[in-house]
């Protein structure tokens, strides 16, 4: 009897250390992610904002393609509008997802999550309309790859909001984090185009003057698609998964926060800070 009550404690004990290093990887993960993504947020914020307070909106251009063009007065307020809501967003979404707020500031959590679920409806529509309307460096191809992720914020922001009007807080955490990833696609291509680009010491699979390529057609589907898996992995992981698949995801989650970091660093060293 005391050797099986020692099994069984054993096996606990690593079954708790094993819980722990997955939550623990995965704060590590939403920490570094939300300091690049408010990185990212003072960036747009001060180029496009300062740019427009000087009336040099053809300044956008330099960064986003067909940003502004004159006499475009409705193509003009779709990109403005585009930009404010995916501030709104990357400031917002983050703090849903911190269990402090979530206990002691229910009231604020909740309208929060009621404004970020809206702006994601928003920037969903706003985007299809705008590249459609505006086009897109990766062609049609890209096209595609940014319409199937405006769909897929608008169904999980749908999702997101039903399951927390049933109540079903479980499912809506879920639905939530879905919409968090895919909310983020222009971020993670971002960290991720420059992440390639620091390890591969210059463009690899991709044409810089065109910026066409393999590597771009799988960045473009790869920015939610890719978060998508890992977190559909994450959630089997903690469901189904014993000590070493816990373990093992803990690890890849490990690994794959250096390489977030990495991409966060290039990014604002090459990309972001030279342009505030």
């Amino acid at each position: 009897m005391k050797l099986e009550n020692s099994s069984a404690n054993i096996a606990q004990s690593k079954a708790m250390r094993a819980d722990k290093a997955l939550s623990t990887t995965v704060a590590f993960w939403f920490l570094i992610a939300v300091i690049g993504q408010w990185i990212f947020v003072y960036y747009v914020a001060f180029f496009y904002g300062s740019s427009a307070i000087k009336g040099d909106f053809e300044k956008w251009n330099e960064v986003l393609p067909h940003g502004y063009i004159p006499g475009e007065t409705m193509g003009n307020l779709a990109v403005a509008l585009h930009i404010v809501l995916a501030i709104i967003i990357m400031v917002g979404g983050p703090l849903q997802f911190i269990s402090q707020i979530r206990t002691y500031a229910r009231t604020f959590h909740r309208w929060n999550g009621r404004i970020y679920i809206f702006t994601a409806l928003l920037i969903g529509v706003d985007g299809l309309y705008m590249i459609w309307t505006r086009g897109n460096v990766g062609g049609f191809i890209g096209q595609v790859s940014v319409s199937i992720n405006a769909f897929l914020i608008m169904f999980f922001a749908i999702m997101s909001w039903r399951t927390a009007v049933a109540h079903d807080f479980n499912k809506h955490r879920r639905w939530a984090l879905r919409l968090f990833l895919v909310s983020n696609g222009v971020w993670f291509f971002r960290i991720g185009l420059m992440f390639w680009l620091f390890v591969n010491g210059g463009p690899v699979g991709f044409d810089p003057e065109t910026f066409r390529g393999p590597f771009l057609v799988f960045l473009g589907f790869g920015q939610f698609l890719v978060p998508l898996i890992i977190l559909e992995l994450y959630f089997r992981a903690q469901d189904q998964s014993g000590t070493l698949g816990k373990i093992s995801m803990a690890i890849l989650l490990f690994f794959l926060t250096i390489m977030t970091g990495i991409g966060i660093f290039a990014a604002t060293m090459g990309m972001w800070l030279p342009r505030i």
